[in-house]
């Protein structure tokens, strides 16, 4: 028994991990891609003053206003309660702000909260806190 508690615990985490990765992936990726990995009443909230944006809102902010061309993630850290899912992580991304310079680097430190679906595991909910310049 406890082994079988021990492999759905690690089929979980290894599930949980490839959502991550597919979160970053969708960040390069672009707006349908993001809305793809978040339940349809999810809410993000970031930027300097903790702006809060439902799903379309910020992946629309996320795809255009500073377009991501490379993303990162450390030290990420995995809580389960159940078909809830608590992450947390330093993100770096590589973002263009504008296109006429170079991308500009920022790192986050991120807090995500996944429910499990049919579908696999989706963002329910997000956190973002500004650490400029990358530490």
């Amino acid at each position: 028994m406890t082994t079988t508690t021990s492999t759905a615990a690690t089929a979980t985490l290894q599930a949980i991990e490839q959502a991550e990765a597919a979160w970053l992936a969708a960040l390069v990726e672009g707006e349908k891609a993001l809305i793809a990995l978040m339940l349809e009443d999810s809410h993000v909230v970031h930027g300097p003053v903790g702006k809060i944006d439902g799903r379309e809102a910020f992946a629309h902010f996320a795809s255009t206003r500073r377009r991501t061309v490379f993303a990162k993630a450390e030290e990420l850290s995995i809580t389960v309660h159940g078909d809830t899912a608590i992450t947390t992580c330093l993100q770096e991304m590589h973002i263009f702000f504008d296109e006429n310079l170079p991308p500009f680097p920022v790192q986050e430190a991120m807090t995500r909260v996944w429910e499990k679906t049919t579908e696999g595991w989706r963002l329910a909910h997000m956190h973002q806190s500004k650490r400029m310049p990358p530490a």
